[in-house]
């Protein structure tokens, strides 16, 4: 984990003026979590996503950065995207004390109505690919959402 907020421009990275990777670091609170949401829209915004793609990226990354918040309250975690292809890649990284990733099969709610519980089954139905593994001391959540040409979520 990084020890300082990685924040600043975004640099294009391609000939189609897309903006180069995101990379922030945000402080463990739940007063973080529209701040996230905001950078990621104007990322997205940057590179010429439509509105759809946005609002489904930045709903992927809140999911993320509650759950992040959640596991490791006042620890900084980190969200990166990146541009591949037709594709926006949202990974998200917090600390763990030795917590172990949740398994897919409970990724669901045991009960709908559940006030907490669903972050990942949304992310799960939002993504086209959800991959959640450890590195080092961090839990490693990375969603892929392909974007269309004309920037629409797909």
């Amino acid at each position: 984990m990084a020890a300082q907020p990685r924040r600043g421009p975004f640099v294009s990275a391609d000939g189609r003026g897309r903006p180069g990777p995101l990379a922030r670091t945000y402080d463990g609170a739940t007063s973080e979590l529209r701040l996230v949401r905001a950078d990621l829209l104007a990322w997205l915004d940057g590179g010429g996503a439509g509105r759809e793609a946005q609002e489904r990226a930045a709903l992927v990354v809140s999911e993320l950065a509650a759950n992040a918040v959640q596991a490791a309250p006042g620890r900084r975690f980190e969200v990166d995207a990146a541009w591949d292809g037709a594709h926006v890649v949202v990974t998200v990284r917090n600390p763990t004390d030795g917590d172990r990733p949740p398994h897919r099969g409970s990724w669901g709610p045991v009960d709908a109505l559940a006030p907490r519980g669903r972050g990942l089954a949304i992310v799960d139905a939002l993504a086209d690919a959800v991959e959640v593994g450890e590195h080092g001391d961090a839990i490693v959540v990375t969603a892929r959402l392909r974007v269309d040409g004309d920037g629409a979520a797909r």
